[in-house]
């Protein structure tokens, strides 16, 4: 009996000193608040309060008065629903990072952050440790831009409308197969490569345009690199896949367009700005391009263009194509372990605006 009581007395001991070394963790990080303006995964928010942190979770709250509410907050997550401008970075308060749970991140004044020392951490380029299948919604927006050129190509969408108005049409909704269709990518990243995967197994052939990739780095997965009107020229589905700059904003407009083949199908997951939305409404019009497949749109979602939306030859999508129950999983275990690597590790890899972190 004394050899179980000291192994009872050793046990209590080995859990005492487990609370106490996780106690002084916390007090040696310190306590930090977080506010999460937008819906993420419980999974994330777990890990957060496992470490210490104080969590306010509020989705979907009120947003015009986010400058009055921050203060005190150490760390915001959000997603794209949230824009933060300068204005938002000016203000005095105790931020000291913005975990992002999405992709993009246009909607956040980089310069004004950097400028204000505040770190916005996501899954930047630049971090080559980054796995598309482990991490983030890259594969589901890579499988959402798939489904909606099989659509537009097969015309399912139209042909489901019109069965469930009650119209048999088969002879109307005639489609297209994949096979050998050339597609053309603008933006060769993380989504962009999934989707070059994806399409080789269709046997479609593929162009890319991407200044900022090597020629055989393209040709490794499968493309081949081309100059932009190149690409317009000479491909039947074109799809988007690049961030939203100054220099990608409006990047087809309509000297674009005129380059394209009669009856190019458009496809667009990555940011709506980067299609001029009245040109797009005219091609889409006048049939020079016959389908376009749409997730995002320019000032989304209250100021969205509604002509576009509302025309029988678009496909259209609330901006769901990153929003799979597993990707919103690992997203926001991603955001949740981005936030406590910053502050327990000091682990600056996955900050997208790294001017902020030369103080941190």
């Amino acid at each position: 009996m004394s050899l179980f009581f000291r192994m009872l007395e050793q046990n209590s001991h080995n859990k005492l000193l487990s609370v106490i070394f996780k106690l002084r963790e916390k007090i040696a990080m310190g306590t930090k608040k977080i506010l999460i303006t937008d819906p993420i995964d419980i999974d994330g928010i777990d890990l957060l309060k496992k470490k210490g942190f104080i969590v306010d979770n509020r989705p979907g709250m009120d947003l015009s008065n986010l400058n009055t509410i921050i203060p005190p907050y150490n760390v915001l997550i959000c997603r794209t629903r949230t824009k933060l401008n300068a204005d938002f970075f000016q203000r005095p308060n105790q931020l000291k990072c913005v975990g992002l749970s999405s992709t993009g991140y246009d909607q956040i004044d980089l310069v004004a952050a950097s400028r204000a020392n505040i770190a916005v951490l996501g899954l930047p380029t630049h971090n080559k440790m980054i796995d598309p299948l482990k991490n983030g919604n890259f594969l589901s927006v890579a499988e959402h831009t798939i489904l909606l050129i099989l659509a537009a190509l097969g015309n399912f969408y139209g042909a489901t409308s019109s069965l469930k108005s009650g119209s048999w049409e088969k002879h109307r909704y005639i489609g297209n197969e994949a096979f050998n269709k050339t597609i053309g990518m603008i933006g060769f990243g993380r989504i962009a490569k999934l989707v070059a995967q994806r399409s080789l197994a269709f046997g479609m052939k593929i162009l890319v345009f991407d200044p900022y990739q090597t020629k055989k780095l393209i040709e490794h997965h499968g493309g081949r690199s081309v100059p932009l009107d190149e690409l317009l020229e000479n491909s039947d589905i074109i799809t988007i896949h690049t961030h939203r700059t100054e220099e990608t904003t409006n990047l087809l407009s309509k000297r674009e367009f005129t380059f394209m083949k009669d009856g190019v199908i458009l496809i667009n997951t990555a940011r709506g700005a980067i299609v001029d939305q009245s040109a797009l409404v005219d091609v889409l019009t006048n049939g020079k391009v016959s389908k376009a497949a749409v997730d995002v749109y320019t000032n989304e979602p209250d100021e969205i263009n509604w002509d576009l939306v509302q025309l029988e030859n678009v496909i259209p999508t609330p901006h769901i194509a990153g929003s799979t129950h597993e990707a919103l999983k690992r997203i926001s275990t991603d955001t949740a372990n981005n936030i406590i690597n910053f502050f327990e590790k000091k682990d600056f890899r996955n900050v997208i605006n790294n001017e902020a972190c030369k103080t941190c």
